[in-house]
């Protein structure tokens, strides 16, 4: 520290804190409950302060964050008998655990996802609420009585050129571009709720012309296991591992396997996905009305044809086991968090190291009773 860093009072002050967490982290180095905190997340101070001060937090050693930045360094303090991480913060908080942590680290720790950003959907989906001094109270009871459930879950790796990240949801395409402008404007409902309005008026009237732009198709070479897919011009490309994208929002037909992740990529225009978009968020495909009107013609439907209706093929849905993307577009998201590839490189998304994910008391049943076969097996 240089001598005008020391005449800084902030910059004495943190460093003092800083010391003072390294400190209380050599007290209790065998403690196997580590409460890992970004203070940013979401602003919620005081929600932060009711779980660093709550008796469960006692017997976990914390590790408290400057920024979302630090999360990489702040995991260099873990030690080999960690075996639960509770995390308090967003989707970008988690998302930073995930790429810094090792294989063998994610495959020998649990991980709770207590929430507390702005956007906290993987947490959602575990069950845990909008409490999360709640969902951390619930975590750390359930593991000291050996009652905390977890489901096993691989996560997304996605190689862009050079860089690396893990993810439980990958995106590229028109939808990315809205996220990215809505990112770099104001924020909030009002403002989401504004995006919204205009990225519909958009696709039907051509207007206004900046959310117009926004919407035009990504084109795109779209490889799924090796296949490449008929179409270069997408309006939504995806991939998950949950199969929710948001609250709300399952947009996946086929059922994942162990080994594979789901895959959604539509090469339609903007004004037919607005059009079908109640029927997509619920994973329910167009009908190729085309191809049923041959069959009513034909009066009977070939042997290896599937029942039903024939679905329209422009909208991919499946799953698989790699995604490989080449295209000119540099912007993608994983888990809400927008980036930027560098230009001209290829996108590989592949299946990574399963994770295994702290359950909160709001899963559904069917899901708690695939927790509770874990836990016993």
């Amino acid at each position: 520290m240089s001598n005008d860093d020391v005449r800084d009072p902030a910059l004495a002050h943190r460093e003092s804190a800083r010391r003072a967490r390294r400190r209380r982290r050599r007290v209790k180095p065998e403690a196997e409950i580590v409460l890992l905190c970004n203070p940013r997340a979401g602003g919620r101070w005081r929600e932060l302060a009711g779980i660093l001060d709550s008796v469960e937090a006692r017997s976990a050693r914390r590790i408290v964050t400057d920024s979302v930045e630090d999360v990489a360094s702040a995991l260099g303090d873990l030690e080999a008998d960690t075996k639960l991480i509770c995390v308090y913060g967003g989707d970008g908080t988690v998302q930073r655990v995930l790429d810094r942590m090792t294989a063998s680290e994610l495959e020998g720790v649990r991980l709770a996802l207590l929430g507390g950003g702005t956007m906290n959907v993987t947490s959602r989906w575990l069950g845990f609420s909008r409490n999360a001094v709640a969902n951390f109270r619930h975590v750390v009871r359930a593991y000291r009585s050996g009652e905390l459930l977890h489901r096993e879950l691989p996560i997304l790796e996605v190689q862009a050129g050079d860089d690396f990240n893990r993810c439980f949801t990958f995106g590229m395409g028109p939808i990315v571009r809205l996220l990215d402008a809505y990112e770099r404007g104001n924020k909030g409902k009002i403002a989401a709720l504004g995006m919204a309005a205009r990225a519909v008026t958009a696709a039907w009237l051509k207007w206004p012309d900046a959310t117009r732009q926004l919407l035009e198709p990504m084109r795109a070479g779209v490889v799924l296991d090796g296949e490449p897919l008929p179409y270069d011009e997408f309006t939504a490309l995806f991939a998950n591992v949950t199969g929710q994208i948001n609250p709300g929002v399952e947009p996946f037909a086929e059922t994942r396997t162990r080994d594979s992740f789901y895959v959604a990529a539509y090469a339609v225009s903007a004004r037919e996905i607005a059009t079908a978009l109640p029927m997509l968020i619920r994973g329910w495909l167009p009908v190729d009305v085309g191809a049923a009107i041959a069959r009513a013609v034909r009066g009977r439907r070939p042997d290896d044809e599937p029942r039903g209706l024939p679905k329209d093929p422009r909208y991919v849905n499946r799953v698989a086991g790699e995604l490989v993307i080449e295209t000119e577009e540099r912007l993608y998201t994983v888990d809400g968090e927008v980036l930027e590839a560098a230009p001209g490189a290829s996108i590989r998304v592949t299946i990574g190291p399963s994770l295994k994910l702290a359950v909160g008391p709001g899963i559904p049943e069917r899901v708690r009773l695939v927790a509770e076969t874990a836990l016993l097996g």
